[in-house]
């Protein structure tokens, strides 16, 4: 009796670097796989833009169980808030009201990344504004924020900004921010 053999070529792991004239580290290339594969962790990336006529858009990835999904959407300008950090902010709540209809899955857990540098402080009120319009955009930050996980009491929920290493060469910062170039250029 004869044996079918049932060998499977192993899939090749996605370039999401290209033609990179840097080398990659390695370790970098891990981490980015391991958001890509992971099927316990959603991750979002944020990030917003605005052009020279004080137009606003927020791009979005999702990143999960081997899928990436890109989104974005206009920010609605006020006269005293086109600027980049309030765009960020609107970028981050938008993230946190929209993740469960965005992605469907079973992720125990979300992390939103942000390149806003100092968004620790902003969610722990170390950092104040004195501009009233991003003061309102912190507190709706905090608010959502905290309304999130409790409508969500099975998934941990963190906002973490990127280092300066971690935002280099990543392909879904990238993507994310190409999201929002491109919906207001």
């Amino acid at each position: 009796m004869r044996q079918k053999s049932s060998k499977k070529p192993v899939p090749a792991l996605p370039d999401f670097w290209g033609r990179s004239k840097e080398p990659i580290e390695k370790e970098y290339k891990d981490w980015i796989y391991n958001q890509y594969f992971s099927r316990d962790v959603l991750t979002i990336y944020c990030d917003a833009s605005v052009n020279a006529q004080k137009k606003m858009a927020a791009g979005f990835c999702y990143v999960y169980n081997g899928t990436v999904t890109k989104k974005y959407q206009l920010i609605n300008k006020t006269r005293d808030c086109s600027i980049s950090v309030f765009a960020e902010i609107i970028a981050i709540i938008s993230a946190l009201k929209k993740f469960p209809q965005n992605v469907r899955g079973s992720y125990s857990s979300v992390l939103i990344y942000s390149d806003l540098d100092y968004i620790d402080n902003i969610l722990t009120q170390r950092t104040s504004f004195k501009n009233t319009c991003l003061k309102r955009a912190q507190k709706e930050l905090i608010f959502t924020f905290e309304q999130t996980s409790r409508q969500h009491p099975n998934t941990k929920v963190d906002i973490s900004p990127l280092t300066r290493n971690q935002k280099k060469h990543n392909p879904f910062l990238k993507a994310a921010h190409n999201a929002a170039r491109e919906l207001i250029t």
